[in-house]
Parts: C-alpha cells; sequence; structure tokens
C-alpha cells in the first residue's frame, strides 16, 4: 500500500511539473504547426540494409508524404497500397522504397564513438505496473532523457542520439516512420530498427 501511495504522489508531482516546465508535447504540436519539414534545414540520409550510407542529401525546403495509389485511396479496391514515400528538397522530387533513411534537422548530430551495451542490468526494485505505464507516459509527454540506438533491417548499427528531453511519437499521415523531438531539434527515422532507451537504464 505504502508503494502504491508513493506512486499516486509521484504521478500528482509529474502532472503538477506540466504546468510548471511545460511539456514536449506541447512544443511538438506547435513545432508540426509550424512545419518541422518545411522552412528548416535537414540533413537526408539513406542507408542500404548493411547500414552502408548510400546518400546524403541537404536542404532547406523538405516535405515528406506517401505517393498514394487508388488502393491508398479506395477501401474497396483490391490492389496493393503503394508504400512509395514522396520526398521533395528544396523543390526537388525523389522517391524511396526500402531504403532506411534518416531525416535529422540541423544542430543534431549523432553521438561519436557510443559504445552500445551489451548487456543491460535495470534495478530490481519493482513497482506497480499500470501506475509505472502512466508515469512513463506523462515523462514522455514532457520530455525524458533518451538514447537513441539506431540499426539498419539486417540490424547492423548506425549511430546513436541522445538528448535530455525526449518526445518520441508515430506520425499519422507517413508510413514505417517515427518522429522524436530531441531538446527541441526534430529527428524523423523511416524504415529502420531502433532501440529507445531511458538514458539512466544504460550504465
Amino acid at each position: 500500500m505504502k508503494r502504491q501511495n508513493k506512486h499516486v504522489f509521484i504521478a500528482i508531482m509529474v502532472i503538477m511539473s506540466i504546468s510548471l516546465t511545460g511539456c514536449a508535447v506541447i512544443r511538438d504540436k506547435i513545432a508540426t504547426k509550424k512545419g518541422e519539414l518545411i522552412g528548416q534545414r535537414f540533413e537526408i540520409s539513406a542507408y542500404d540494409h548493411y547500414a552502408n550510407k548510400t546518400l546524403t542529401l541537404d536542404g532547406t525546403k523538405v516535405t515528406v508524404g506517401l505517393l498514394e495509389n487508388n488502393a491508398n485511396i479506395d477501401e474497396s479496391s483490391s490492389g496493393f497500397q503503394s508504400g512509395v514515400l514522396e520526398i521533395t528538397v528544396n523543390g526537388n522530387q525523389m522517391f524511396q522504397v526500402g531504403n532506411t533513411v534518416i531525416f535529422a534537422e540541423d544542430g543534431l548530430d549523432m553521438v561519436e564513438d557510443f559504445e552500445v551495451p551489451e548487456d543491460i542490468t535495470v534495478d530490481s526494485g519493482g513497482g506497480f505496473v499500470p501506475i509505472d505505464r502512466f508515469i512513463n507516459d506523462i515523462k514522455n509527454k514532457i520530455g525524458k532523457r533518451k538514447t537513441i540506438i539506431i540499426s539498419s533491417q539486417m540490424g547492423i548499427p548506425i549511430g546513436v542520439y541522445q538528448g535530455k528531453d525526449v518526445y518520441v511519437t508515430v506520425p499519422d499521415n507517413l508510413p514505417k516512420m517515427t518522429r522524436l523531438n530531441i531538446d527541441g531539434k526534430s529527428l524523423y527515422i523511416h524504415r529502420a530498427n531502433y532501440l529507445i532507451l531511458d538514458t539512466d537504464m544504460i550504465k
């Protein structure tokens, strides 16, 4: 009972901190309203299945969308839905399928010389799972210290990003893509294997 009361107290404190410090989810909504892929400079890197970088593009006006066909629009269609990603960079068009693509806003760099730990030991203090999940969800909306380990679709490491204030979401309108707001900068990951860990988990 004492442990449950402790978790409830922590949850209340976390919720109160949202109003005092602002939260990542609100900042992220504001950023996307302004259009993080429009009017901002991004470095676009494409990788093959073996984590080899095959292409790098840089642009100040970048938009990303799905190149739809009839099957995407008409639910009664018997055809296959398009999974083609249409990328526009400074007015120039590129289509992409199958590659791992990372869109990193200018100023957001991979961590140099980061060694990915093979074994991670987490404190076995335990907790009440429903409340733990609730608290983690609130913390994610506020922004948490996180480490992002990205690998190719063959599981070969590509790189690592870290931030003190990280918010994670999955865009509704972009297939196979995850969006992260890392300390105010945008990172989009398309068709990649990745792990997103609380940095405190890594000793």
